[in-house]
Order: structure tokens, then sequence, then C-alpha cells
């Protein structure tokens, strides 16, 4: 006979990416007993910044003012959830996330009411609302353009000091490019920027790190390199090497595995660590059912453990769109996966896309999602909530393009903490 555990909480969160690893937070932060469970999140493709508004239209250039893009949403897109949201509301999302991750020592830092931008591992200028306390020079030397080394790492394929300055060239003729061995792993013939991360977590790597660095440093002010200070002390490890070396150090986000973003997931995971929600990793929901009164989920198995069985009054749905499966296409249309709620979409898989693949206007198949009340609750043919108790949060909430306008985590923060806010579940 199967083992089946059975969870009885208050609520269940069905998704461990950005949406329901914040969701949980927010719960957490107000007593609500709560479950988080779902496939492994997008973190390891996060690139630890967090984004909440940072392109309107392609012809307009980046917005320097978030907020002034999200006060055009209403206009243009009737139906995107920030337009459900009230900005104190969106702003104290953020400020309470910041804050808790501050706490278990991942700090991030920013403009007051702007983006900052930063450069990418593609030597492109990227706008974000709050970034790492380790990319902060990474935004002031983009900005003022000082003399700056960029470092490369022999044996590491996803990050090329070279091609970032050949990008750079015209408009920041001031950047140098060196490589190195990493210290310890001169032997490997490929290198991992996780690996590396891991290692300059020993103050040996680091003294190793510096004295190789420290005689390629000419008139440099600055020294850029990929994401590799540490995995969980990284802003310890800055500071260290900025000494060791007497020059500003900034980090540049790099390709998926990615550093900022596995930081990101083990802060959530050490912030819930002795709260009253538990996290059940890498289980995904196999079959969901719903009454009045309940919500019944079970689990995928585990060898030796058997199946786990979720029982909660209330329910957020934050299982993300196609690449996390909590949309699927397929030849009738896009599906929900796991209670199989009305999707907005186009009518015909014809219609999905235009044809011009740059258009200005993007596709309408990246609009397709969850329709929802004023209260984040997904509706129905009769546009009535489909469950009192069931709300969604993140990417998977239709009427919006986050990818397209640079919005998906601050989309992911907001409508978790609203859809929270609206539960009235506060044990405080």
């Amino acid at each position: 006979m199967e083992n089946r555990a059975v969870i009885r909480t208050e609520l269940a969160i069905i998704g461990s990416g950005m949406a329901g690893m914040a969701a949980a937070l927010f719960a957490a932060n107000r007593k609500i007993p709560a479950v988080v469970a779902g496939g492994a999140g997008g973190f390891e493709y996060a690139s630890g910044l967090l984004d909440l508004w940072g392109l309107t239209r392609p012809d307009q250039g980046y917005c320097k003012n978030p907020w002034q893009g999200i006060g055009q949403i209403a206009k243009i897109w009737p139906s995107h959830p920030f337009s459900k949201i009230p900005e104190p509301n969106i702003t104290q999302a953020f400020e309470e996330l910041i804050a808790g991750l501050k706490n278990h020592g991942l700090d991030y830092t920013g403009l007051p009411r702007e983006n900052s931008r930063i450069i990418t591992a593609f030597g492109t200028a990227k706008p974000t609302y709050r970034l790492p306390v380790t990319m902060e020079h990474n935004a002031t030397a983009l900005k003022e353009k000082p003399a700056t080394l960029l470092l490369d790492f022999n044996g590491l394929r996803e990050f090329r000091a070279k091609f970032v300055q050949q990008v750079l060239a015209s408009a920041w003729p001031q950047i140098r490019v060196a490589a190195i061995d990493f210290p310890q792993m001169s032997q490997r013939s490929e290198l991992f920027t996780p690996l590396m991360a891991q290692a300059m977590e020993t103050e040996q790597v680091q003294d190793k790190f510096a004295a190789a660095v420290k005689p390629l440093l000419k008139d440099e002010l600055f020294l850029g390199l990929p994401a590799i200070l540490g995995i969980h002390r990284s802003q310890d490890i800055l500071n260290r090497l900025q000494k060791l070396l007497e020059v500003k150090i900034f980090e540049i986000p790099t390709s998926p595995v990615s550093v900022p973003g596995i930081r990101l997931k083990e802060t959530f995971k050490r912030a819930l660590t002795g709260t009253c929600v538990t996290l059940l990793p890498n289980q995904r929901i196999i079959s969901a059912a719903s009454n009045l009164r309940e919500f019944c989920l079970d689990t995928n198995s585990q060898p030796g453990i058997g199946t786990t069985r979720i029982q909660a009054k209330n329910c957020l749905l934050a299982t993300g769109r196609f690449l996390s499966n909590g949309l699927i296409s397929g030849p009738k249309g896009i599906q929900e996966s796991v209670f199989n709620l009305r999707v907005d979409q186009p009518e015909t898989r014809e219609h999905w896309h235009g044809e011009n693949y740059f258009d200005p206007k993007g596709h309408a198949v990246n609009l397709a999602g969850l329709p929802t009340d004023e209260n984040l609750r997904p509706t129905d043919k009769n546009n009535s909530p489909a469950h009192e108790n069931l709300y969604a949060a993140g990417s998977i909430l239709a009427g919006q393009d986050w990818m397209r306008n640079r919005s998906g985590t601050g989309l992911s923060i907001a409508t978790a903490f609203y859809a929270i806010k609206q539960m009235g579940l506060s044990q405080k």
C-alpha cells in the first residue's frame, strides 16, 4: 500500500519560482500557515535583478522612471495585472521583500524611484529597479565610463570579457581586458560559475585570486568580472576583495546557470526556515480537486516516501507559463495545467504570432494567461471567480508581456503580495 503523508494548512502555494517564493515570504511575515509545492522554480535562469518596469515601447527606449511606465498601463493594456494593484501596494511589496532578503544576508540597492542600467554579459545595458549590492558599481561604471579592467577566466565559456569590450568600445574606450586561471581549477578544461562561486567562499581562494589579479591592474578604478563572488556571503567577499585589490569591483550577470539566481533561491530558503511555511522542494502537483471548503492537492511520489496530500482552505497558483508547464500549448490551444482554468488566448493558433517577428506591437500569444477579477482570482466563462479562495500570481496572469516590458520580477512580487493581501488571512 502506498504511503501518503497528509498536510493540512491554511494556504497552498503552487509554484516555487519568484512569485511562489515571494508569496511564501509574505505569508510567513503574516504568520499564515502555508505549504509551497511545485517544480524546482526558475531561479537558475534568473539574473538576480529585481526588475519593475523597463520598457513600454521599443521606439521610446528604456524607462528611466518605471512608475511613469506603470502609469501608462491602463491606457495601453487595460487588463494588465498592474492596473488592478494600487501603486502603494507595489511599493510596499518591493520594500517588504527587499527587507526580508536583507535580513538573511542578501542586500539590494538602487535609485529611489528610478531604474539603474547595468552591463550584461552581451555588452548591452539592461534597466533594472533593484540590483544586488555586488552589482552596484556595475551601474556606476556604466554611467561614468572610467578606466576599467574586465576579467576573463581561462576555461569559462559563459562569459567573454573581450566580447563585452568590443560591444562597448565606441562609447567606453577605457576598458581593458585580461585573463587568469581560476585558483585551484587550472587543470579543468571547462569552468562553471556555480563551482567558482562555491570555491570563492574560502579566504584561501580569495587570497589567491587577489594575488593573480593585482599585477594586472594599472590605473583602473574598477574591476568587472562574471558573477562568482560566492553563494552565501557575496557582500562580505566583495568587501574583502576590494580591500585587498584597492579597486571597486562589480559583478556582471551571466547566462544560466546563474549564480545571482541561486543566491536569491538560497536566501528565500533561509528566510523561510523555522517559519509557519513548509517547503516541499521539487514536488509537482499531479492531481488537484476542490469543493466549497478546501483544496485537495496530491504531489508526485518520491522513492521510499510516497505521495504527499495537501489539504488547504486557500490556494495561490503561481506556476508560471510554458517553460514551467503552468500553461500547456497544443493543437487545440492553450490549457492551464493544474485546475484546467479558463485561459485568455487568441481564437486560433494562426493568430498567436504576427508576420513580423520584431513587430513593435508584440505577439498576441505573449498576452495569453489567466484572466482574473480585481482580487486576482481566476475567472470562469461568466467572469465570475472560479473558486472563492483560489488566487493567481506571476507570469501565468493574462494581459501582460513581462519579457517585452522587462517586468517579470516586479510582476511576480507585486501580484504575490496583492494576492496574499486580498486573502485577508493575516494572523499578526
